[in-house]
């Protein structure tokens, strides 16, 4: 008997498809709380988050937190204490996976405040 060689399964690979500058503006804050939400990603794409901005305009001092697809203690990626303004860079890239979105949200904001953040990201495809 002859057994011949089987082709093995090609596995998947993320290969660097575009760079992108995304910007977000929250609507006004209520309760506290203003939010960005950044569109969930296609199924074969993330993103590679290399620097932000975020700011907020409140009269009170805020706190950012990011997230990666929802609101929950298991979905924190990062945050900073100071909400109002800062600046932060990720030389390996923070990442965002397939499926999810990148959610911005400031607490402590004053009623009507607003949040801005700012994005350069690398996006990637699976080959």
């Amino acid at each position: 008997m002859l057994t011949l060689p089987t082709q093995l399964a090609t596995a998947s690979a993320w290969a660097l498809a575009d760079y992108a500058t995304l910007q977000r503006r929250s609507v006004p804050a209520v309760g506290g709380v203003c939010q960005v939400d950044f569109d969930q990603l296609d199924p074969n794409e993330r993103w590679l988050v290399d620097h932000a901005v975020i700011s907020c305009d409140s009269t009170t001092p805020t706190v950012l937190r990011l997230y990666d697809g929802s609101v929950d203690a298991l979905a924190l990626i990062d945050g900073s204490g100071s909400g109002a303004f800062d600046c932060a860079d990720w030389p390996n890239g923070l990442a965002v996976q397939p499926t999810r979105g990148l959610i911005a949200r400031w607490t402590g904001a004053s009623t009507g405040a607003r949040g801005v953040v700012s994005l350069q990201v690398r996006i990637l495809r699976r080959t």
